[in-house]
């Protein structure tokens, strides 16, 4: 019968309009799995629900119990339901359509870009709040920068606590929950370090995995959403968190790399690697904040990033082509050998602005679920965290409990790095989140 890895996708493709002849190719020729047409049918019959029948069903089961005086309202009512039902269906066959083109033209990035930019809207600018009191004494000989990585957050998986021992669960609205833990203790925490010095510039590298993609066949399976959905659903809670924290900030910088779950293939792909779910969620958050003035985003096309921070120079990258699971060994010897590349093509180029960065003096990695700091002679390697936590994978078959947490770091420009904090998310499981969920709309479309 039809391969469970093929069955979402071919549920999207039938709502999209694609004939049972058609979906009975695209299954020879995807899958090698020949069906016919027929067989598809029933089987779409048998599984899918039909919308339209189920209110049907609800209409008629409610006319039945309501009175003569309250028929007009319910047809009225009804009528603007059956409106809003078309306009989401109108939206979902949008969308499906959309994430096929993008798909297909993964690798065409100009074109990607453009379309994300042209769908959407960005959100208004808040005020900005000064980083101290008008004519208050300058705290300290030198800022420090604050910097604050998001990595990892897996938008879109779906831990199930009775599957952990009721260690961890995720799901899109505790991401959410997290991310709004995440941003008030980010503030608080630079409110903090007011005390005793001035913060004014926030950095926060995204390090990949945003999304929880659809790179194993039980991710595609067990996942919330599809990987157009997951990006979208992150793109709106990570863009809100931006401009939460952007008014107490003078300046917020965003340097970004890709991970390994957002990317659009089976195999891990050595010519545009950029090209992801990740990549696509850094271009539309930057366009969703594009209005607030005071945050600048650094989205390259390569799998890692010098960015330099308070006079340092610091190397960002996922880290999954470290292999070894993470061992501080396997880590000192990709560390060293990525050292010797740079420094090689230091000597190549004389761009003074390439050269500048050529050399690291930090490493931040996302990628191993972990928070670890290893010596590197020139400074320190962070390993940032997660915002998921653990899960099936890592508490039953690893027998590892990992909390979700990211690291938090402090940069002097004359002594590096001068503290470090840890901010623990799942204690916001509980509380209320004020950032909204809801999934934009095809903007003046229907």
């Amino acid at each position: 019968m039809i391969p469970e890895i093929a069955k979402q996708e071919l549920i999207y493709k039938r709502q999209a309009g694609q004939t049972w002849t058609g979906l009975a190719r695209w299954l020879s020729v995807e899958y090698g799995v020949d069906l016919h047409r027929s067989t598809i049918q029933r089987w779409y019959d048998r599984e899918v629900v039909d919308l339209d029948t189920l209110l049907d069903e609800a209409a008629a089961n409610m006319a039945d119990e309501i009175a003569p005086e309250e028929e007009e309202d319910f047809i009225k009512d009804r009528i603007r339901l059956d409106k809003r039902v078309a306009t989401y269906k109108a939206e979902s066959v949008y969308y499906k359509k959309l994430y096929e083109r993008i798909v297909k033209d993964s690798t065409r990035s100009e074109i990607l870009v453009d379309t994300i930019k042209s769908y959407v809207t960005p959100l208004k600018p808040t005020k900005q709040y000064p980083t101290r009191k008008p004519g208050a004494k300058k705290r300290g000989k030198a800022s420090q920068v604050m910097v604050a990585p998001l990595t990892d957050t897996h938008v879109g998986d779906n831990v199930r606590k009775e599957q952990t021992v009721g260690l961890n669960e995720y799901d899109i609205e505790l991401f959410s929950r997290r991310m709004w833990g995440w941003s008030n203790q980010v503030l608080t925490l630079a409110e903090y370090r007011r005390n005793i010095c001035d913060v004014d510039e926030l950095v926060i590298p995204m390090l990949g995995d945003m999304i929880s993609g659809d790179i194993h066949e039980e991710l595609a399976r067990t996942n919330i959403d599809n990987c157009m959905m997951q990006m979208m659903y992150g793109a709106k809670i990570i863009s809100q968190a931006l401009m939460f924290l952007a008014p107490h900030f003078d300046e917020i910088k965003v340097p970004c790399v890709v991970g390994n779950h957002g990317r659009m293939t089976r195999k891990i792909p050595s010519k545009d690697r950029y090209m992801d779910w990740d990549y696509m969620l850094y271009q539309w958050v930057a366009v969703f904040v594009s209005k607030q003035t005071n945050i600048t985003f650094e989205i390259p096309k390569s799998t890692s990033h010098v960015s330099n921070i308070a006079n340092r120079n610091v190397l960002m990258m996922h880290g999954d082509s470290i292999g070894g699971g993470g061992a501080t060994a396997t880590i000192l010897r990709t560390v060293t050998a990525l050292r010797s590349v740079l420094q090689y093509k230091t000597q190549l180029v004389t761009d003074d602005e390439f050269n500048i960065a050529s050399s690291f003096d930090d490493v931040l990695l996302g990628h191993f679920h972990r928070v670890d700091e290893v010596d590197i002679g020139t400074g320190s390697l962070h390993i940032c965290g997660t915002m998921k936590g653990g899960d099936e994978y890592t508490i039953s078959r690893l027998n590892l409990i990992t909390k979700p947490k990211q690291i938090v770091l402090y940069f002097h420009p004359e002594h590096g790095q001068v503290g470090k904090e840890i901010i623990y998310l799942d204690k916001y499981d509980n509380e209320e989140s004020e950032f909204e969920l809801e999934l934009p709309e095809v903007w003046g479309r229907y």
